[in-house]
């Protein structure tokens, strides 16, 4: 399915007047995503981009003893998930209201 310029703008007018309840939906969506993968895919990601001689090696600690790291990267998977789960939900309104062209 792809969506017109038009679309695109209503998604996007949906998302901005979500609710505090529709929040509480996308929220309870994005910590059950989370929960059924036991790790986290941007730890791969990181380690496999470009990867020199000592990845392994700083992969291993960053992964293992570095909290900070853990957490950021945590947080961003929460925050990129919690946008696609977003424009979902938008999409899903969007065409069960009918207003696809």
């Amino acid at each position: 399915m792809r969506f017109s310029i038009r679309d695109n703008r209503r998604i996007n007018d949906i998302i901005t007047h979500l609710s505090d309840t529709d929040h509480e939906r996308i929220r309870a969506e994005v910590e059950r995503l989370i929960s059924l993968n036991h790790q986290n895919p941007l730890f791969n990601a990181v380690a496999d981009y470009i990867p020199s001689e000592f990845t392994d090696i700083s992969d291993e600690w960053l992964s293992l003893s570095d909290l900070d790291y853990q957490v950021l990267l945590s947080d961003c998977f929460f925050e990129a998930l919690t946008c696609r789960v977003t424009r979902e939900y938008a999409i899903s309104q969007f065409v069960n209201d009918g207003e696809v062209c």
